[in-house]
């Protein structure tokens, strides 16, 4: 599971028992690194606290878009702070947002903080890096890690960073011997195990500034302009091939992975006590977007389970298949409903690819993001008296034409071959 480094609600102290190397970065970086605060307005109470570092002499900032999110997503319930490791305070403005590669682009008052370089160059595998952060609000510390390269299989690009970064560390910079940037801290995994988001992202960021900034009204819409662009590149991706892979099952054909991003995992439930054996196949995308508390888009899962039985009777069989049909994951609406729609759905009885089928679609939209919604579908085979096939498609955070596409691309990849 990947976990995103800001800490939900400072004195900055330098860390104890580091080599010459990592004492020298810090002593150099660390005027350059800042604690983002968003806070609640008109209180001045924290409602989350991250990192971030200054980029150019008039005062620009770089941090992850998940640490100014809430502000972002409110503009009129929260505002924003920084502390730098002099003491210096202050207000931040949202100037740019990359939702896609989790940056924010900030502008603090003018001062004489210094700021980070980029590094010109690539860092090399096995180059050995140092992360700055402000873990947990305990104050800001210095982690040495190990560049591993590109995150093999990732849907955007991060680097694999092998050192502890933790939370409240997000948007911090990490930076090579030479104190040049190479990339922004986004996530962990644990274990040592992290991701930067590539310095060339937020590099293309900041030449934003020369374009307009955005108003707190135009947050919103320049998100929604950027998660349709996510759900464009993931249908793109989903859809190269074309018919969906697939693999046999008991003479079922169901989709497999689409996409090198995608994984999939199989599981057999064998227990006597069932009266029934399930076979399950389940495949995800790495390619979710964090937007903000309780959104996450651009998911995307294919799921299949064959149900068998020798031991029970047929209405016994089909009362079990249909309960499973039946059950929906569409249930938590009094929660969610601030941000979605209460889900719509529809069923039919269809003949797929010659396989007598039952298929229900569900939609709902969401509230603050236009033209966006969640799909999920659920089909049952109706052929075999014992035997049944349920699959499932979601998509979470896409467009009606491109869901729609996804929808037809699935049902087509499904097939009896007994």
């Amino acid at each position: 599971m990947l976990l995103f480094l800001s800490f939900p609600a400072a004195v900055f102290a330098a860390p104890a028992n580091v080599d010459g190397r990592a004492q020298l970065v810090f002593s150099t970086v660390k005027s350059s690194v800042l604690q983002i605060r968003t806070l609640l307005k008109g209180s001045q109470s924290q409602n989350s606290i991250g990192s971030g570092f200054n980029v150019s002499e008039d005062g620009l900032v770089i941090t992850n878009y998940h640490v100014v999110s809430s502000y972002a997503l409110e503009p009129e319930i929260y505002e924003m702070a920084y502390v730098a490791s002099n003491g210096e305070r202050g207000m931040l403005t949202l100037l740019a947002i990359d939702v896609l590669h989790d940056l924010a682009l900030l502008q603090r008052k003018a001062s004489n903080l210094p700021y980070l370089h980029f590094n010109t160059g690539r860092a090399a595998r096995g180059e050995k890096l140092f992360s700055l952060g402000n873990p947990n609000d305990l104050g800001m510390v210095i982690v040495e890690g190990v560049n591993n390269g590109l995150r093999e299989q990732s849907f955007y690009d991060s680097i694999h960073f092998t050192g502890a970064i933790n939370p409240g560390m997000s948007g911090g910079p990490v930076v090579n011997r030479a104190g040049e940037l190479v990339g922004v801290n986004v996530a962990t995994m644990g274990e040592s195990r992290g991701f930067l988001v590539p310095a060339q992202f937020a590099k293309a960021l900041l030449e934003q500034r020369h374009k307009k900034s955005l108003d707190p009204a135009e947050f919103q819409a320049e998100i929604t302009r950027q998660l349709i662009q996510h759900s464009t590149t993931l249908m793109e991706r989903l859809m190269r091939r074309n018919p969906l892979p697939v693999q046999y099952d008991a003479g079922y054909a169901v989709p497999d992975a689409a996409d090198p991003y995608m994984h999939c995992w199989a599981n057999e439930s064998t227990d006597a006590k069932l009266f029934f054996n399930v076979r399950s196949n389940s495949c995800q995308g790495k390619s979710d977007v964090y937007v903000g508390q309780d959104i996450n888009v651009g998911s995307v899962l294919f799921e299949s389970l064959l149900y068998q039985s020798d031991k029970l009777d047929s209405l016994r069989f089909w009362r079990l298949v249909q309960r499973v049909y039946d059950r929906q994951d569409e249930s938590s609406y009094d929660i969610q409903r601030k941000h979605f729609t209460q889900y719509e759905c529809s069923d039919s009885v269809i003949d797929l690819n010659g396989m007598p089928a039952k298929a229900a679609l569900c939609m709902r939209a969401y509230r603050k993001f236009p033209g966006l919604y969640d799909f999920s579908l659920r089909l049952v085979s109706l052929r075999e008296n014992k035997r049944a096939l349920i699959t499932k498609l979601k998509l979470s955070g896409v467009t009606y034409e491109d869901g729609m596409r996804m929808v037809r691309h699935f049902m087509g990849a499904l097939k009896w071959k007994g």
